[in-house]
């Protein structure tokens, strides 16, 4: 086993031989700051170490966000026992905002808590009380700590056993420290009682009702009568199976997938008719992406759910909830170049400004062709989609040699009265572009005509579907220059 571990790296090992001598003992405890109350941001796979304390935090209270949570340690499986894994804090602690920080563990967590034998509970007991130790141990990289917040999974039939954890793991936490815990379901209605376990150990519930995981009940947990908070998590998430490999992706690899002719695209409705949106990526052929290798047919299922849908929700899911303490809204990716829908444009929303991608195109008229090119100067994003985010240019008269798609993932060319047509008779040519994303810039395509374009081409349009939710369709423009 000590073979083993080593792969994880020496302070990995150092836990794990910690946690067999000393697991029980007790830590000296640290000051935390008091509980955490109103919206939350959870930052899942923490916080760039290059990120400024300072700045954040004033666009998080700009936003409405009173306190954010952050990864602490991880407990996994190996060689028969359990491992304690530190996770990174900040380059620099936050200075204001409380944070909780996160224990968090997999399907094994919930296979132990299941178990009948009390021994398997108990050595999960000390795997998550040595977590919660190592994270508290280093809380002073993080900033003013208010405790902790379990994300472990369990299930309705396990509930009186998470309980008695919970109760066990108090006694090993300073005094006076926040301890918090994520649900993602809603039981039975002859399991709900069972709940009351959780929720009589716990100082706040994190009721997951938005997103993969997000199938908790407001109307359930509110009956619980304990302090909680409504959880979103609008990330995407893929799934990936095949001859090549297989297993979980992120959203960062869903951008990069858009624009990769090398993979086949469509939509799963099966997807989009129960919950949010959803796409079906195949591989072409044998090809290697972000040190992953794809064999020729592998697909991957990514399902996005719909920012349109958690908007309309926000405005519905706190009312009339007599224990709920606002929202906590739970953000993927290390930092904003991972994250389809980004903090930006969650702030952007939150405050109330536009909902819609701001798509500037810019048309450069030169002796015998056309360069079209644009940026998005926006955090919003559009959706995922082949038909409806597209720039149509038109050329005042027909006559077309050539279009080099540029940046745009594909092209069509009409007639004057919007037709398909043939390349000589095109007077019009529409650019599509799968993925609009935060500020991203399109670089030109060019349309090779076959007489000089004429004083004042060309003018131009957009259409496309913002992922919040508005279509931003607008007349014909001029933009030649």
């Amino acid at each position: 086993m000590i073979r083993r571990l080593l792969k994880k790296g020496p302070a990995v090992l150092l836990l794990v031989l910690s946690g067999w001598a000393c697991s029980r003992a007790k830590t000296p405890a640290p000051a935390l700051v008091a509980h955490p109350g109103g919206n939350g941001l959870w930052f899942a796979e923490g916080i760039p170490a290059r990120e400024d304390p300072a700045a954040l935090e004033e666009e998080l209270s700009r936003a409405g966000f009173a306190w954010v949570i952050l990864p602490g340690a991880g407990i996994e499986r190996a060689g028969g026992g359990w491992v304690v894994v530190k996770r990174d804090p900040p380059g620099r602690p936050l200075s204001h905002l409380p944070v909780c920080l996160v224990v968090e563990g997999g399907e094994e967590v919930a296979a132990a808590l299941a178990s009948p034998d009390a021994g398997v509970r108990r050595d999960l007991e000390d795997a998550v009380a040595l977590a919660m130790q190592t994270a508290l141990a280093q809380q002073s990289r993080f900033g003013p700590v208010a405790g902790i917040h379990l994300d472990l999974p369990f299930t309705a039939a396990a509930a009186s056993h998470y309980g008695d954890l919970l109760r066990s793991l108090r006694p090993r936490l300073p005094p006076k420290a926040f301890l918090s815990a994520s649900l993602k379901f809603d039981p039975p209605p002859g399991d709900r009682e069972k709940l009351e376990s959780v929720a009589s150990a716990a100082d706040g519930l994190v009721a997951m009702v938005f997103g993969e995981e997000g199938h908790a009940s407001p109307a359930s947990t509110d009956l619980l009568r304990r302090s909680w908070w409504v959880g979103y998590s609008p990330n995407a998430e893929g799934r990936w199976s095949g001859a090549g490999g297989g297993g979980s992706l992120p959203e960062s690899f869903l951008a990069r997938l858009s624009d990769d002719p090398a993979f086949e695209f469509r939509h799963d409705m099966d997807v989009e008719e129960k919950d949010g949106l959803g796409y079906v990526f195949r591989a072409r052929r044998a090809l290697t992406r972000d040190g992953r290798k794809f064999s020729a047919g592998d697909q991957i299922v990514f399902r996005q759910p719909s920012v349109a849908d958690m908007i309309r929700r926000f405005g519905s899911e706190l009312a009339g909830w007599r224990f709920a303490r606002g929202r906590v809204i739970r953000m993927a990716g290390k930092s904003e170049s991972e994250r389809i829908f980004t903090l930006a444009a969650l702030n952007e929303i939150l405050v109330g400004n536009s909902l819609s991608p701001d798509l500037r195109v810019s048309i450069e008229r030169g002796a015998g062709s056309v360069a079209v090119s644009a940026q998005n100067l926006s955090p919003l994003p559009s959706i995922l989609s082949q038909t409806t985010n597209w720039v149509e240019v038109d050329l005042e008269r027909p006559g077309v040699r050539d279009v080099r798609p540029g940046g745009f993932d594909r092209y069509e060319v009409f007639a004057a009265g919007g037709k398909p047509t043939s390349l000589g008779r095109a007077q019009r040519v529409r650019f599509y572009e799968t993925l609009v994303g935060p500020f991203k810039r399109i670089e030109p395509a060019v349309i090779v005509t076959l007489r000089p374009p004429p004083d004042g081409c060309c003018r131009f349009r957009i259409d496309l579907i913002a992922a919040a939710g508005p279509e931003v369709a607008t007349d014909w423009r001029s933009g030649s220059r």
